[in-house]
């Protein structure tokens, strides 16, 4: 990592390659009308990916990278995913990202836009293999989250 750059670019580690899974009813919904996408960061993720310790004290390069990962796994592109938000229930960690090209489609005052939410798993990286992701879509109680997270950027950006 390299302290001396941005946090969006801190993690000079290539972006690996990445597999994607859902469950079959669920195979059918395209990247592009994916709206939202909500990973789960498990601990050794960065050691195991970057050979970086995640560090508490200084999230932001990680997420960030997490992000470069989904982003470059759904739409063959590195910088299509914009950081939301992150927030941390008991040991675990939830990080939001919005994909760009369906925020930019909608504009930003459209109020009847629909909000179309995934959360993505890493599963445990293995030796050789590219990484697998998971999709699947939101729960209900993460989908409500990443609503108020925009009501609220909403109401900011308003004032």
């Amino acid at each position: 990592m390299d302290q001396t750059l941005p946090d969006h670019r801190a993690i000079t580690v290539p972006v690996p390659t990445a597999d994607i899974t859902a469950e079959v009813q669920n195979q059918g919904l395209e990247a592009a009308a994916i709206s939202h996408f909500v990973v789960q960061r498990f601990n050794l993720l960065m050691q195991l990916i970057a050979g970086i310790p995640y560090d508490f004290d200084k999230p932001w390069p990680f997420w960030f990278y997490i992000g470069k990962i989904v982003s470059k796994a759904f739409f063959s592109v590195e910088d299509q995913l914009e950081w939301l938000n992150a927030v941390r229930v008991r040991t675990r960690e939830f990080i939001a990202f919005s994909n760009t090209s369906t925020v930019n489609d909608n504009g930003p005052n459209d109020e009847t836009r629909r909000i179309q939410v995934v959360e993505v798993n890493f599963l445990k990286p293995q030796p050789g293999e590219n990484i697998k992701l998971f999709w699947k879509p939101a729960r209900g109680i993460i989908s409500q989250q990443v609503k108020n997270w925009i009501d609220y950027q909403s109401s900011q950006s308003c004032n």
